[in-house]
């Protein structure tokens, strides 16, 4: 007998389909030339609904800040659950390259970014979030380090962490300048993986 979803569930579910519908006009219209209505009508919902779960624009931006985060937080928490989490990375680099060569992508970030820039209260969930997956980041890489990461100042675990988010998003930007990024996986991952070694091997 399957088991009927609770309503938090269901508004949880709601709330997704949003952001998902969201997502996509941002990524082919920008911010600030999607609208409700259009979001509306790709989440298959009233504007009315949508109001009930956002109470405006910004705020879906937001929330679709903060789930890219939880998503990025919940893989680094997978890598530190491997017994030798750079082995695991190094086995995932082609995979991670791949993803953060995808244009679409790409011109979503790009737009957070921009709006961002002039936006204050979205500025503020960007920091805040992006604070958030350094702190983790630099728990992955004292992890990986061990019992070197002792004899390393704070500063060059911070600026290991900075260094390898710059990596993955300078991908991101590229894949708009260069499309045909996602065909060239094969010929970057070695040396990704070089450089992996040098901010997370011992």
């Amino acid at each position: 007998m399957s088991v009927s979803p609770t309503p938090s569930d269901r508004a949880l579910a709601r709330r997704q389909q949003v952001l998902d519908a969201a997502a996509e006009c941002f990524r082919r219209r920008g911010f600030h030339a999607a609208s409700m209505a259009e979001i509306a009508k790709t989440a298959g919902m009233s504007p009315g609904h949508i109001y009930n779960l956002f109470e405006n624009k910004d705020d879906i931006i937001a929330a679709i800040v903060e789930r890219d985060c939880a998503e990025v937080l919940g893989r680094i928490a997978e890598f530190q659950r491997e017994e030798d989490l750079l082995q695991k990375m190094l086995a995932e680099t082609e995979r991670a390259i791949d993803e953060r060569s995808q244009v679409a992508d790409a011109a979503l970030q790009l737009e957070v970014l921009a709006e961002a820039s002039r936006n204050p209260r979205l500025a503020a969930v960007v920091r805040q979030t992006e604070a958030l997956v350094s702190r983790k980041a630099q728990e992955l890489i004292r992890q990986s380090l061990g019992k070197h990461a002792d004899v390393l100042p704070p500063e060059e675990i911070e600026g290991r962490a900075l260094l390898l988010g710059a990596l993955f998003n300078g991908l991101t930007a590229m894949s708009v300048r260069q499309p045909d990024m996602p065909q060239k996986v094969a010929v970057m991952a070695p040396v990704m993986r070089r450089m992996l070694r040098v901010l997370l091997a011992p």
